[in-house]
């Protein structure tokens, strides 16, 4: 969108091939991009930033309450496990935490004064959030409107909210009108049962395992306790919560700080027991949002009790704390502070292009890269960012393979620096490990049976580099390089 002048009315795709999210997700990236140049590690930074703030607008809304549940569910979403599993790499289900929190954020917001202003903001985010990560997403507005219903909210604040909500889904619907409702048409595809995208059908007892080992890790990742203790824990404040609803009776959902995350955990546990494909592990990450909500909540009121409450309570919270120094130790001594085994990394992708400006050695080159994935965008990336930067020029062609349709739209706005070969030459080869499909590699490969190789660049197991040039301009004795 930056560079080649695209503004986007579609964004990231879905589960369901051809079905496209909102664009929004590449908008809320906009910023990072442009400041640092398209350094991919300011994405990463960004989503730490916006997952803090919106820790912090939480906090701000609960304070008003009480400046015990303030504290206490700030600190527990920001030692969440799945806070920091989240901010390791970007990607658009990645970011749906922070919504997640702001989605909760806005309507506890409303539920102190009902405004339409605040209704609109409900929409606005419950829309927005659909453009992140859908499967979820798609929980946030129904579950407004219910609970707009169970507190009897007026007419003008369910228009208005409604209208929050549509804005955001200006954008596809001028896609699709532009395109003659393709996606709508895949979509209904598959909810009539003509398409297959999401996978076969679960039984019922298929369904039930599935989704209780997804509840275990959802538990696992709301805290960095062991499971065992967290297990006893959190059944104790099951025990104290469903006492503390007996003893409200009717006005249950007046605590909003409480009943609304438990009563969205109910509801999303009800949608995905009847959604009959698998759920896959992005769906749900953000479950772990209502649930510590909820404990919180509970905990704040079992601290304002007495002082042996309260002592408890900060054991617990000091806990967390202990348990989640501990696992970070454990992640960059183990993890961290190991060279990474991705081929995908942005460090064995760096690795890559630095090779092959070192062999060019200032000399114009052309680049092919064989991944299972087939397009080469990441590549394309790294070596319009850092090749461009650190080296001062890029190949002059960059591509899966030579002479292909263009699949990057005014992809040449963003190669302006590029420097011609001396007669089609060195060509280099990135090649990721695809064992599943040797047949389609032995093919690509035929692409390049002209030209020799005469070194090769072994970046990981799975990532290496090959040099070709003109067989006529090598000597017949000439061997091949390995290193």
């Amino acid at each position: 969108m930056v560079v080649t002048h695209n503004p986007r009315l579609v964004g990231p795709t879905t589960s369901i091939n051809g079905v496209l999210l909102g664009p929004f997700y590449y908008y809320f990236l906009l910023i990072p991009f442009i400041v640092f140049g398209g350094n991919p590690m300011a994405l990463i930074f960004w989503q730490i930033i916006w997952f803090q703030i919106s820790i912090l607008l939480l906090w701000l809304v609960l304070r008003k309450k009480s400046i015990a549940l303030s504290n206490i569910i700030g600190i527990l979403l920001s030692l969440l496990p799945t806070g920091f599993y989240t901010a390791r790499y970007f990607w658009n289900a990645n970011t749906m935490p922070i919504f997640t929190i702001l989605f909760f954020t806005s309507i506890i917001y409303f539920l102190e004064n009902y405004s339409t202003k605040r209704s609109l903001l409900v929409g606005l985010i419950s829309g927005l959030s659909l453009q992140i990560e859908a499967a979820f997403g798609i929980l946030f507005f129904p579950f407004t409107i219910l609970y707009f219903l169970i507190k009897r909210i007026s007419l003008k604040n369910f228009i208005f909210c409604f209208t929050g909500f549509f804005v955001t889904l200006l954008p596809q619907l001028l896609f699709e009108l532009r395109h003659g409702f393709i996606m709508t048409k895949i979509l209904l595809d598959q909810i009539s049962g003509k398409g297959n995208m999401l996978g076969e059908k679960l039984s019922i007892a298929e369904r039930l395992s599935e989704r209780q080992q997804l509840l275990i890790d959802t538990i696992r990742n709301t805290n960095h306790i062991p499971l065992e203790a967290l297990n006893v824990i959190y059944l104790v404040l099951i025990i104290i919560g469903i006492i503390y609803f007996i003893n409200k009776k009717k006005n249950i959902f007046n605590d909003s700080p409480i009943a609304i995350p438990l009563f969205f955990f109910i509801i999303s546990c009800v949608f995905y027991l009847i959604f009959p494909m698998q759920v896959k592990g992005w769906y749900t990450l953000s479950l772990t949002i209502p649930l510590v909500l909820f404990f919180g909540g509970i905990l704040e009121k079992e601290y304002i009790k007495n002082y042996q409450n309260k002592f408890l309570i900060l054991l617990i919270i000091f806990l967390t704390f202990t348990n989640t120094i501990k696992a970070h130790y454990q992640y960059i001594k183990e993890i961290n502070l190991k060279p990474s085994s991705d081929p995908s990394s942005l460090i064995n992708e760096i690795k890559a292009v630095d090779w092959v400006y070192q062999e060019a050695n200032k000399e114009g080159f052309k680049i092919y890269s064989y991944l299972p994935a087939i397009y080469d965008y990441a590549f394309q990336h790294v070596f319009w960012w850092y090749g461009t930067k650190k080296y001062g020029y890029q190949p002059e062609e960059i591509s899966y393979l030579p002479n292909q349709p263009v699949y990057i739209q005014n992809g040449n706005l963003a190669w302006t620096k590029k420097k011609i070969t001396k007669e089609g030459v060195p060509v280099f080869l990135i090649i990721q490990n695809d064992s599943e499909h040797s047949g389609r590699f032995q093919e690509w490969m035929g692409n390049f049976s002209k030209l020799c190789q005469i070194k090769e660049k072994i970046i990981i197991d799975s990532l290496k580099v090959v040099k070709l040039v003109s067989c006529s301009s090598l000597p017949s004795t000439t061997p091949k390089q390995t290193n």
